[in-house]
């Protein structure tokens, strides 16, 4: 009887044991758990797409406010170089001012002609406007850029192109619409989460298909000084377009600047010099030392038409052209006296 007690007692000891064992493993699990459910995902950790069936990795855990990241800025702003890029820092002359024009009084103004030119930055002179690169403070030195950063910056207003006569402000955001085509919704599905979501995406606009530039100026001759002077009055961007076929149907101003307004812009910037890195000259120089080659499309005139509209062959309207810039140089030649 008394074995069969004590057997009894042994049982019930074992069966607490375990039960207490069970209960300890039970309660270390759950810790685990709650510590993994807690902890961030780690990098090597894969999840499925469920769009694609592929396995993705998640994304890193943003950093702490104001920390540098591993991989860059995630923004594109302008990097400022951290070093002297160069034998000797350069003095950016971003103070810089143009020297005002001459005064011409009305009396004087004795002979005006108003011609409309064309910039073609595939001719070999004309190549620094296609210099597509940043300077030491990280400031995009390509034409089109420094006029739409002026632009946007409100630096400069631009006009719309429905006429040359400045009549029309053409705000920053209509730019981007005929640019890069206008902001649209569409559907996205996050690769992580699986989460479908609407996001709003635009085309990214290539700065290179800007193949020309118009600019509107006026000869004029000063009698006061007995000289021709020109004053340019507006340059205008210049977009193609484009047939079914790929060939290129007409060229049309895509806005309007006016370039008195832009020359306090334009001085601040350096023009590339392909010949000497180490003498550069500034925009507003360019424009006003005529280092650039154009050729004339329209000058002023009875029925206000342009050279294509009656003359059809090009190397016919390319002299024409030329027989324009000849008549206005010799003007000022028979004005003289001898």
């Amino acid at each position: 009887m008394r074995a069969v007690i004590f057997n009894r007692i042994g049982w019930c000891t074992l069966l607490l044991v375990m039960l207490a064992t069970a209960a300890d493993a039970q309660r270390r699990g759950t810790t685990r758990r709650r510590t993994a459910t807690n902890a961030e995902p780690t990098q090597d950790a894969s999840v499925v797409n469920p769009a694609t069936g592929n396995a993705v990795a998640p994304p890193p855990a943003a950093p702490p406010s104001g920390a540098p990241t591993a991989g860059g800025p995630v923004v594109d702003t302008p990097r400022k170089s951290l070093r002297v890029d160069g034998v000797v820092e350069r003095a950016l002359a971003r103070e810089r001012i143009p020297i005002a024009y001459d005064y011409i009084r009305e009396d004087d103004r004795f002979w005006e002609k108003r011609v409309w030119q064309v910039i073609d930055v595939r001719e070999k002179i004309n190549l620094p406007f296609q210099y597509n690169v940043e300077d030491e403070s990280g400031i995009n030195q390509l034409f089109i850029n420094i006029l739409l950063d002026a632009i946007k910056n409100k630096e400069v207003e631009a006009f719309s192109a429905i006429d040359d006569r400045f009549t029309t402000v053409m705000p920053y955001s209509e730019i981007q619409n005929k640019l890069s085509g206008e902001e649209r919704t569409v559907r996205s599905i996050d690769p992580v989460t699986g989460e479908e979501k609407m996001v709003s995406t635009r085309d990214d606009f290539d700065p290179r298909t800007i193949k020309q530039y118009k600019i509107k100026e006026v000869w004029v001759f000063d009698k006061e000084a007995s000289a021709l002077k020109v004053r340019i009055l507006g340059i205008a961007p210049m977009v193609s377009r484009v047939n079914e076929d790929g060939s290129i149907r007409a060229s049309i101003p895509l806005f309007w600047v006016y370039y008195p307004d832009c020359r306090a812009v334009l001085a601040k910037h350096d023009v590339y010099n392909q010949n000497n890195d180490a003498s550069t000259i500034s925009w507003e120089d360019l424009f006003e030392m005529r280092f650039f080659g154009s050729y004339i499309v329209k000058e002023n005139n009875t029925y206000n038409r342009e050279i294509k509209d009656y003359i059809k062959d090009g190397v016919m309207r390319l002299l024409e052209g030329q027989a324009i810039k000849d008549r206005i140089f010799n003007k000022e030649q028979d004005l003289w006296q001898y």
